[in-house]
């Protein structure tokens, strides 16, 4: 299983009640971003733009951050609209250039699967990259200690 760290670069309270995070992740002590960036590489320099390859960054969420990160807040994108944002665009806006899964819950397991790019057509198929499974305790432990910060 893999190890998952949630870091907050920027927090800001706009009342009581509403509260914004910007989250980066990091899989095994790597950014998301760069274990991306070699996957999308062939693909990205394929149709001649290898910058594109990871070009993602951390994203802004308003919700729970449990809630969101457990697949249960915002989980409305991609065709079926049920996949998750996990990275965004450099730009800030939140669908320019998403990055999505699915979040589920398995048991003693947290699961990340179906990884999309929606605005790639097929030619940028991710379903070589496979799943990210988390031990579900250590993965919730990740989510305090960013709720805590």
């Amino acid at each position: 299983m893999k190890r998952i760290t949630f870091s907050v670069e920027d927090r800001r309270r706009y009342n009581p009640n509403c509260e914004s995070s910007t989250v980066n992740i990091l899989i095994d002590d790597k950014p998301l971003a760069e274990i991306l960036r070699a996957y999308e590489l062939p693909m990205a320099t394929k149709e001649g733009h290898p910058a594109l390859a990871g070009d993602y960054h951390a994203i802004e969420v308003m919700a729970s951050l449990e809630d969101y990160y457990l697949g249960k807040a915002e989980a409305d994108w991609g065709d079926e609209e049920n996949k998750t944002q996990l990275l965004g665009c450099s730009c800030g806006i939140a669908g320019c250039w998403p990055l999505l899964c699915k979040i589920n819950v398995q048991g003693d397991t947290v699961v990340w699967s179906e990884f999309e790019q929606p605005h790639r057509d097929e030619d940028w198929d991710y379903s070589a990259f496979g799943v990210l499974e988390f031990d579900k305790q250590q993965y919730l432990e990740a989510v305090q200690a960013m709720q805590n910060l």
